[in-house]
C-alpha cells in the first residue's frame, strides 16, 4: 500500500513536472478538439497576439488564420482526424494584430480526456521565409549579372567538360544545351580539336591548379582573345576545375595597329602643338591662380553662412514660442528648444515624430488643424487650440513653397495664451460688472428716494389712522411693499458696490435670500415653478458674497432660458429645482448646491466646451459666452468645484462644491 502510496505521489510529481514543461515551453503548444481550442501555452498566446491562454479557450482556431489558408487548415485537420496520417506538417499564415505571421504546424492525433484531440506545436518562420526569399532572389540577381558580362565565362570541370556558360559564351562558342548527361570538351569548343592542344595555358591551369593570363589568336574562331583562368578549389582545398574568361581584343589589337600608325603621325605633330601649349599653360596658370582667389572667397562665404547659421539656430532657440518645422506628413524635421521643453523630450529626439502623437496623444490630427490648412490651402493659416489639460495655445503655420508653388513644409508657431485669454474673459468680466454696478447703481438711487417718500406718506396716513380710529389696511399696505421695494433696492445697492476685499463669513440662505429677491419675480412672470430645499439650519461659508450671488444670477438666468425655449408658456414641468446638501470632501466640511432644470439641455459634443471663454449656445445678440466661464473661475478662487451634468431635451444639472465655514467671527 505504501509502495503503491510513492507510486502515485511521483505519477503525479510527474505530470505536474509535464504540465509545467508544456506550459513554460518556448515552444507554443495547443490542444483542438471540434476545431476548438481546449488549451494553448503562454507561447501560444503570445504568438497569437492574446494577453493570455485563457482568453483562447474554446475559440477556433480557423479565426486566426489568414481566409487565403483556412481551407487549407481545415483539410490538413479533417486527414489527421480521419486517421489518414498519424503526423502533418505545413506551413499557413495566421493573423495577429493586423499583421500576417508565417507559420509553420506539426499536427498529431492523440486522446485527450478520452476524447480524440489534434496536438498542434506551432513555429513562426517569416524569417526563414524573407531568408528563403533573399536567396531565391540573390541566385536570380546572381544568374542575371552573370549573364550580363560582356566577357564569355565558361566553367569547366577537371576533366575539360563545360559545365556551365553564360549568354556571350554560348554565342562565341556555339555551345547546345548544357546537358549534364552530355559531354562539352573545352577544346573541342576553343580550338575545334578532339584532344587538348600542346602548350594550351588553359589544360595547364587545370593540372597545376595555378591561374593564367594569355592572349593568343585563335583560328577556329578567327578571333584574338585574351584569357584568363582561376582554379575553383573545393572546401578540402583540392582541385575540382577552373573558370574560364574570354574577351573577344580582336577590335583592340586592330586599334593597337591603328595607335601604333597614329603614334608616329602624333610625334610629328607634338613638336608643332609644344608651342601652343607653352602658351596655353600659361594661360591656364593664370586661370588657376584666379580659381585660388575666388576659392578663398568662396571658403570665406561658407566660414560666414556658418557663422550667420549658427546665429541663427541660437536666435530661434532663444524664442520663447514653439517652433517647428513640418513634413506633408506632419512628422516634425525641426524644432527649436521651446519645442522641446514643451514634449519634454531632447531637440535631436523630436525629428520624426508625428506631431499630433507626441503633442496630443492621439491617433489622428487635431480638430481644425492649422497646420493640415496651410498644406491644403497654400496660405498661412492660425487657430487657438484647447487642450485637455485647459490650455489655450495660439498655432500659426507659414507654408513653403518650392519652385512649382507647391507647399513642401509648414513651419508651425505655437504659444500657451492661457493667461492671456483668462485676462481677456477677466477684463470682460470686470467690464461687465462696472457695467450692471453704474446701471444697479443708477437705478437704485433712481428708487430710493420715492420708495422713501412714499412708506414716510404712508406712515402719516397711518398715524392719522390710528387718531381716528379708521381702517388703515391700505396704509400698511403701503408701508409693506414699500419696505419689499426698498429691499430690492439695498441688494442692487450691495451688488454694485462690490470690491474685491477680504472674504467673508456669511449664511447661505442670505445669499439666496438676496437673489432671489432680485430673480422671483422674472420666475413667475415667466411661469417657471420655484422649488427650493434648502437645510432648516444655518450654512455658513467664506466668500465674497457678491461674486457668488453673481454666479448664482448667472446659472438661474441660464436655467430660465433654457425653460423658456422648451416651454414658452406655462407647464407643470417647467421646474427650476434648488437643493442645498452638507458633504465632506477628502474629510473637510463642503455644501453642495444643485441647480437642476428641465429644460432644452446641452449637446453631448459640445459639452466639454461650454466653461471655454467666449463659448456659448445662445444667439450672439442673447450670449457672450462668459457666464459659466467667469462662474466656474469664481467658484475655482473659493476653493470650490462647478461640474456640469445634462442630457439635450432633458435637463440640465449645475453642481456647486463650496468649503463650509467652520469658525465664524
Amino acid at each position: 500500500m505504501a509502495h503503491k502510496s510513492k507510486s502515485n505521489k511521483n505519477l503525479i510529481e510527474n505530470i505536474e513536472q509535464y504540465r509545467q514543461l508544456v506550459e513554460f515551453s518556448p515552444i507554443a503548444i495547443g490542444i483542438l478538439q471540434n476545431n476548438k481550442i481546449v488549451f494553448i501555452n503562454t507561447s501560444g498566446a503570445n504568438l497569437l497576439s492574446t494577453a493570455s491562454p485563457e482568453h483562447l479557450t474554446g475559440k477556433s482556431l480557423i479565426d486566426f488564420t489568414h481566409p487565403d489558408y483556412r481551407e487549407t487548415m481545415l483539410d490538413r485537420l479533417e486527414l489527421i482526424l480521419d486517421g489518414k496520417v498519424e503526423t502533418e506538417t505545413f506551413e499557413i499564415k495566421f493573423l495577429a494584430n493586423g499583421s500576417n505571421i508565417d507559420i509553420e504546424i506539426t499536427a498529431s492525433t492523440f486522446t485527450y480526456y478520452n476524447k480524440p484531440a489534434i496536438q498542434l506545436t506551432f513555429q513562426e518562420i517569416s524569417n526563414r521565409k524573407k531568408m528563403e526569399e533573399l536567396i531565391l532572389q540573390s541566385r536570380h540577381d546572381w544568374e542575371d549579372t552573370f549573364h550580363a558580362i560582356t566577357d564569355a565565362i565558361t566553367i569547366h570541370d577537371k576533366d575539360f567538360n563545360i559545365i556551365y556558360a553564360n549568354k556571350v559564351a554560348r554565342k562565341m562558342l556555339k555551345l547546345p544545351s548544357l546537358d549534364k548527361h552530355l559531354v562539352h570538351k573545352c577544346f573541342k569548343f576553343y580550338h575545334g580539336m578532339d584532344n587538348p592542344p600542346k602548350g594550351c595555358p588553359t589544360c595547364t591551369s587545370l593540372k597545376n591548379g595555378k591561374p593564367a593570363n594569355f592572349e593568343i589568336f585563335e583560328p577556329h574562331l578567327n578571333t584574338y582573345i585574351e584569357i584568363r583562368t582561376m582554379p575553383r578549389l573545393n572546401s578540402d582545398n583540392e582541385l575540382i576545375g577552373l573558370i574560364h574568361i574570354t574577351r573577344d581584343v580582336t577590335e583592340r589589337k586592330e586599334a593597337e595597329k591603328e595607335i601604333r600608325k597614329a603614334k608616329d603621325e602624333l610625334e610629328l605633330r607634338v613638336e608643332e602643338r609644344t608651342s601652343e601649349l607653352r602658351t596655353t599653360n600659361k594661360q591656364l596658370m593664370e586661370e588657376i591662380n584666379e580659381r585660388k582667389i575666388a576659392v578663398g572667397a568662396l571658403q570665406k562665404s561658407e566660414k560666414e553662412y556658418r557663422n550667420l547659421s549658427q546665429e541663427f539656430n541660437t536666435l530661434l532657440d532663444g524664442i520663447p514660442y514653439n517652433l517647428i518645422l513640418l513634413s506633408p506628413d506632419l512628422k516634425i524635421m525641426w524644432a527649436n528648444k521651446a519645442a522641446a521643453r514643451v514634449f519634454k523630450k531632447e531637440v535631436s529626439k523630436l525629428k520624426g515624430h508625428i506631431c499630433y502623437d507626441i503633442c496630443c496623444n492621439i491617433i489622428s490630427p487635431c480638430e481644425n488643424c492649422p497646420t493640415s490648412k496651410s498644406f491644403l490651402s497654400g496660405k498661412e493659416e492660425s487657430a487657438e487650440i484647447l487642450t485637455s489639460e485647459g490650455k489655450v495655445w495660439d498655432i500659426r503655420a507659414f507654408p513653403i513653397k518650392d519652385k512649382a508653388g507647391n507647399v513642401k513644409t509648414v513651419i508651425e508657431l505655437a504659444g500657451d495664451i492661457t493667461e492671456e485669454v483668462n485676462l481677456r474673459a477677466g477684463a470682460t468680466r470686470t467690464k461687465h460688472l462696472a457695467s450692471l454696478g453704474e446701471l444697479a447703481a443708477g437705478v437704485a438711487h433712481e428708487i430710493n428716494n420715492p420708495i422713501n417718500n412714499i412708506i414716510n406718506y404712508a406712515q402719516l396716513l397711518l398715524d392719522e389712522a390710528e387718531g381716528k380710529k379708521t381702517d388703515d389696511e391700505i396704509s400698511r399696505r403701503i408701508i409693506r411693499d414699500g419696505e419689499r421695494i426698498a429691499a430690492i433696492v439695498r441688494s442692487l445697492l450691495s451688488f454694485a458696490r462690490f470690491r474685491k476685499e477680504d472674504k467673508i463669513n456669511i449664511s447661505l440662505q442670505d445669499i439666496f435670500s438676496d437673489t432671489l429677491s432680485l430673480t422671483s419675480a422674472q420666475l413667475r412672470k415667466d411661469g417657471v415653478h420655484l422649488k427650493m430645499n434648502t437645510l432648516s439650519e444655518t450654512i455658513n461659508i467664506s466668500v465674497h458674497p457678491q461674486l457668488i450671488q453673481q454666479v448664482f444670477l448667472n446659472i438661474i438666468s441660464n436655467s430660465r432660458y433654457a425653460l423658456n425655449h422648451k416651454y414658452p408658456g406655462t407647464d407643470k414641468d417647467k421646474v427650476l429645482k434648488i437643493e442645498c446638501h452638507r458633504t465632506k470632501i477628502d474629510g473637510k466640511p463642503y455644501v453642495e448646491i444643485v441647480f437642476l432644470d428641465q429644460g432644452t439641455g446641452i449637446p453631448n459634443n459640445i459639452l466639454d466646451k461650454i466653461m471655454n471663454p467666449f463659448f456659448s449656445t445662445k444667439p450672439n445678440h442673447i450670449g457672450t459666452g462668459l457666464g459659466l466661464s467667469i462662474s466656474h473661475g469664481i467658484i475655482s478662487e473659493h476653493g470650490g468645484k462647478l461640474i456640469v451634468e445634462s442630457s439635450e431635451g432633458d435637463f440640465t444639472k449645475i453642481i456647486i462644491y463650496l468649503p463650509e465655514a467652520i469658525d465664524i467671527k
